[in-house]
């Protein structure tokens, strides 16, 4: 017995292993976030170190990292955020050693760089592919519209053909069934991203090139036009509906026929939904095609504030391989970061596989990725809330949005 405690002791933990603690709003993906304290222990055996994952609410999450950060008493080692928003706007993140940097650089797909950086400098990991929407159909509710599930809409208006023939009424004419899931409830930054799409497809884009000014983008008239189908929706063509909760929960009821989401929710509709048939295509078209954007794309960062942060980029180097990534992802249900990830069975064998090419061959959509990003989508998606909800006309709508994310932008 001596003689196997002698072999075995040099692998165990302390008895009290200290910790780092990682903050993330990721609270739909619960696997994922498990996955790091079940990696910190074996991080623990070699650093002393174990990793403990709190999991902040969605809803209002900014607030709460916010005061933690700017106070440094409780706040997390390191955590899931934006990069232009927490290194950019509040200068919290600690920048990326050089070997993590080309580790990553080498071996992220080449689009997902910017995701890491702010103004030159790498601050971030990049923890989504495939963190853009796409179109998710319900094949039972395609069959017994008379839609073949097998040949999407391609464009928008074929799209909203489809929707008028998956949704249901009641005797006074409003839907039981919607042919379309529709965010419009919560944060208006979730708001915001839902409708961009639409946004893209007309040809519209939320802020100049420069991402210097809204007024003339905004409130251009294919953005008018966008905001104007997208109201329709639910107003006019009622192929969406205020009435219906949460879109997630909504599409895996089988009381709608389509939604559009990201990579995650194949997982999450394979574990909460796993009755639903479901089918995933690129994102129809119009003027253009929306493209593979996003309005907040997630990074893991290191807090420079923190006492550890070099024991946590020690583990960030731990876990940054092929075989982790792959692993993590794989039980969540999420496409994996590592290029070379991107044709193993898992990634192959998922609905996605060739809508994700597919969108990633479009043109690239505008991106958003200013400092005050938040802010200015805050603003414009009140104004799309209001007009979903019939408290103003597009056109006045985003005209006082406009007006007021260029005062954002000049402040």
């Amino acid at each position: 017995m001596a003689g196997l405690l002698a072999v075995t002791a040099p692998d165990r933990a302390p008895a009290q292993a200290k910790k780092i603690v990682y903050w993330t709003h990721w609270e739909q993906n619960p696997e994922f976030n498990k996955w790091y304290e079940t990696k910190g222990k074996e991080f623990a055996k070699k650093s002393g170190y174990e990793v403990e994952v709190v999991t902040i609410p969605y809803q209002g999450y900014e607030a709460k990292y916010l005061a933690a950060l700017v106070g440094k008493s409780g706040a997390p080692d390191f955590f899931n955020g934006i990069v232009h928003q927490w290194c950019g706007q509040y200068d919290f993140c600690d920048k990326m050693p050089a070997d993590l940097e080309k580790t990553w650089s080498e071996n992220l797909p080449k689009y997902m760089l910017p995701v890491g950086q702010f103004k030159g400098a790498t601050y971030g990991i990049p923890i989504e592919h495939g963190n853009f929407q796409q179109m998710y159909i319900d094949v039972e509710l395609f069959k017994k519209a008379g839609l073949n599930p097998d040949k999407p809409p391609k464009t928008l208006d074929e799209w909203l053909a489809a929707m008028k023939k998956l949704s249901v009424y009641d005797a006074k004419g409003e839907p039981t069934q919607v042919g379309f899931a529709l965010r419009h409830k919560g944060h208006p930054v979730g708001i915001t991203d839902k409708f961009l799409p639409f946004a893209h497809a007309f040809g519209a884009r939320m802020l100049s090139p420069g991402l210097d000014r809204a007024t003339g983008f905004a409130n251009g008239p294919e953005m008018v036009a966008a905001l104007h189908f997208y109201g329709d929706l639910v107003t006019k063509d009622k192929v969406a509906s205020l009435a219906f909760g949460n879109p997630e929960e909504t599409f895996g009821q089988k009381r709608a026929g389509v939604i559009f989401r990201e990579s995650w929710y194949f997982g999450w509709l394979k574990k909460n939904a796993p009755d639903v048939a479901f089918k995933v295509y690129a994102l129809p078209c119009a003027k253009a095609c929306p493209g593979a954007g996003n309005l907040f794309p997630w990074s893991n960062l290191v807090y420079k504030n923190s006492p550890h942060k070099q024991v946590v980029w020690d583990f960030l180097r731990f876990i940054s391989n092929a075989k982790d990534d792959l692993e993590q992802h794989q039980l969540q249900g999420i496409l994996p970061v590592w290029t070379v990830n991107l044709e193993t069975p898992y990634v192959k064998g998922r609905p996605d596989y060739a809508s994700t090419r597919e969108m990633l061959a479009q043109p690239v959509p505008p991106n958003y990725y200013h400092p005050k990003s938040n802010e200015l989508a805050t603003a414009f998606g009140e104004a799309v809330v209001g007009v979903l909800y019939g408290k103003g006309q597009p056109k006045p709508s985003l005209d006082e949005a406009a007006a007021r994310m260029d005062r954002i932008l000049k402040d």
